[in-house]
């Protein structure tokens, strides 16, 4: 069911995942893409980081308006889907990875982590506006599975 954007919502839905945002964009050749990156979510507004010179960049400076889901990947099917605005923010990719890492890696340090952070400099923001809303949960359908 389409519902009215509302961020507590999209927070309430997904918030807690620990799975990847799925991110549906067009590349500067025309194809359709799916790109997989951790999100976070502030003020209804949807958060990942990458590095500057990663394809994903190009893609949303070509045509900012993207697809997403973020869905489990287990039944219970549960999760949200949409499209909205995407931009690019490089004053706050260091911010965002930091958040990230903490949300999917915890606070343990590991190879990742260190090297995540090793490579932060070149670390940009990809902030997601959605403009359309559409959660689901197969809960009760699936009862049992």
């Amino acid at each position: 069911m389409i519902q009215k954007l509302d961020s507590q919502k999209l927070e309430s839905t997904i918030s807690d995942m620990k799975i990847p945002i799925r991110l549906a964009c067009i590349t500067l050749t025309g194809a359709p893409i799916v790109v997989s990156l951790w999100y976070t979510i502030f003020d209804g507004k949807i958060y990942c980081a990458t590095q500057k010179k990663a394809k994903i960049i190009s893609y949303i400076q070509n045509n900012p308006v993207f697809g997403f889901e973020i869905a489990t990947d287990s039944p219970p099917y549960r999760g949200v889907r949409g499209h909205g605005k995407v931009k690019v923010i490089e004053h706050m990719g260091k911010n965002i990875l930091e958040i990230l890492i903490d949300k999917y890696l915890g606070k343990k340090i590991s190879t990742l982590s260190e090297f995540l952070r090793n490579n932060s400099e070149n670390e940009v923001a990809i902030e997601i506006t959605p403009e359309k809303l559409f959660t689901y949960d197969y809960s009760k359908r699936m009862k049992g599975v």
